[in-house]
């Protein structure tokens, strides 16, 4: 539980991040570190799932 509610919690810190950067100085540019941020948050969630995933797959495979 606690895994995939910091996996949503960090999309949205990122959504919310690349959002703020818009309005920033430059205004329409989402800076390099915004968008490395936001992807490494997008790697985290995707692993998370993943792995929950996986794990799942295989109980479910075990118990056949």
């Amino acid at each position: 539980m606690i895994e995939k509610l910091s996996a949503a919690l960090l999309l949205l810190f990122g959504a919310v991040v690349a959002l703020i950067s818009l309005f920033m100085p430059p205004e329409g540019e989402i800076d390099g570190s915004v968008l490395m941020l936001f992807a490494q948050i997008l790697v985290y969630a995707g692993s998370i799932f993943g792995v929950k995933i996986y794990i799942k797959d295989l109980i479910k495979r075990a118990n056949k």
